[in-house]
Parts: structure tokens; sequence; C-alpha cells
């Protein structure tokens, strides 16, 4: 299954006050990890925070056992045309579960989130869609 999604859109600008945040230079990309988090929070997933890593920013994904992120990536113009990745960072369908103190399956939810990720970047008509890929384009 395909684990990069690549969009491409100049909606996703350098936010005022971002370049404070970020750690490492040109990890730019609140704009469209808030865009993501705020869409998937409006389709019924818990995500309670997000944050700028060094190599991007992070999304934190709550589950009822268990948690993960999206890992979202920005290339480009500081406020022009860019692209940008997204990619949820289970490797697979078992996550550990500190609850439960066992690996637990997370497929179902997993399908649900690549599918409202998808039409979450489809609907928008200032996203132009790429594709999924195996792998990191750049």
């Amino acid at each position: 299954m395909p684990k990069f999604f690549h969009i491409r859109s100049a909606k996703f600008p350098v936010l005022p006050g971002e370049e404070e945040e970020i750690v490492n230079p040109d990890t730019y990309g609140k704009a469209f990890a808030t865009f993501i988090r705020d869409g998937l929070l409006q389709r019924g997933w818990n995500s309670p925070f997000l944050c700028c890593e060094d190599w991007g920013w992070w999304i934190e994904m709550q589950l009822p056992d268990t948690s993960f992120g999206i890992c979202c990536y920005r290339q480009g113009e500081d406020n022009g045309e860019c692209d940008l990745i997204c990619s949820p960072s289970p490797d697979s369908d078992k996550k550990w579960s500190w609850k439960k103190f066992r690996r637990v399956n997370i497929g179902p939810d997993l399908r649900r989130l690549e599918a409202d990720l998808e039409s979450l970047f489809r609907e928008d008509p200032e996203i132009q869609w790429m594709g999924k890929l195996d792998e990191m384009p750049w």
C-alpha cells in the first residue's frame, strides 16, 4: 500500500511567526499540518496537537488504545506553489498499545485515515492531487 500522499498547491504559505517555531531551516509546513488536522477533526478524528520536528511537522493522532502521527513535509517557495507530502507514521497495521500492553490492530483505522486524507485533498479546488507514492519523491 502506498505510504506517501503527494499534493501541489500555493494554499499553504509560510505563516507569520513560523520561522521562530521551526527546528531546522526550511522545515515549514504549519499551514499544511493545520489544514490536515482541522479537516480530520471535522471528520471525527481525535488529534490533540501538532508540532514542528527537525524534519517537518507532526500531527498527533489518538485512537482508543494507542496513538500515532502523520508526518508532513513541504518543499518549494516560501509563499508560492510547492510540493507537499504527508504520511501516516505506522509502517504496519499492528501498533504497540501501552494501555493493553500488546500490539493492537489499527488496520481499519489506517484505511479510514487514508480515505479521509485523499478525500480532503481531492475535494479542495486549490489543491492539485499528485497521487499516492511508495517512496518519498525528493
